[in-house]
Order: structure tokens, then sequence, then C-alpha cells
């Protein structure tokens, strides 16, 4: 978050962030290098659960979660936009291994009819980026 905010302003941005960031510690390096592997191995990693009709069966969390992946894009294209927060570069770098992820889960049908309706001008350009960026380097 941008130093010296007014009252008003710090709560807006607070309102706008998950439960487990606070804006008088945000997200630094260190948490970003700590989620993006959050993103990229445990939701691949086999994982077991109850299933109603049978037994235990083990399956990755990526399939579940996909339908959610849109919408975590969406906020870091929305915080990457807000003029109230800041992301690094080095923070953006950190957290890029994560959204190349997201991406792997939305696929390019789902990110066309999340584009369209979703995001004004000012999110579609840094989401072409992304998206860019993903084919070039994340796909590799």
């Amino acid at each position: 978050m941008r130093l010296q905010l007014g009252a008003k302003q710090s709560k807006l941005v607070a309102g706008t962030l998950p439960s487990w960031i606070s804006p008088s510690q945000p997200l630094g390096i260190a948490e970003s290098r700590a989620l993006s592997p959050v993103l990229t191995h445990s939701l691949s990693q086999l994982t077991a659960h109850r299933d109603c009709r049978r037994d235990t069966k083990a399956e990755p969390l990526a399939k579940p979660f996909a339908k959610h992946a849109g919408h975590v894009l969406l906020a870091y294209i929305d915080s990457m936009n807000d003029s109230l927060w800041i992301l690094t570069p080095e923070i953006r770098r950190e957290l890029e291994p994560g959204q190349f992820s997201l991406c792997e889960m939305l696929g390019e049908y789902n990110r066309y009819a999340l584009t369209a309706p979703a995001l004004d001008s000012d999110g579609k350009t840094p989401m072409k980026s992304l998206w860019r960026e993903y084919e070039y380097v994340g796909k590799g």
C-alpha cells in the first residue's frame, strides 16, 4: 500500500485485500516468494479426499480450483491498476510462476470469456501482457 494514505483511503484499500493480508504489513518479496509455490506445486499435487459415493481417492486440487483461477487473476490485474496499491517489479517477478499456473488452469477459451466483459481497457492491457509472457515463458 502507498505510504501516507488518509484513513478513508487506507480503509478503502484494506477492504479490497484478502483477509490474510494486513494493510499495515503488506505483501512483501518473501511472502510473494512463499505464495507462488502454493499456486504452482500445491494445487498440482495429489490430495486425498473422501467421496460420499466411494472410498478415499487422491486427485490434484487444480481441477476444482480452476473455476476460481479467473477471479484470482482479475484480483491480481485490479491490484496492478489500483493507484493506492503498489506491486513492485520484484513482487511481480516472485508472483509470476503462480500467475502462469493460473493462466494454465484458466485456458485460452476461458481467458477470452473472462477478458471481454470483466476487464476495462486499463485491465485488458496487463492481462494481455501477462498472457503473452505466459505463452512465451510460462509454457516453456
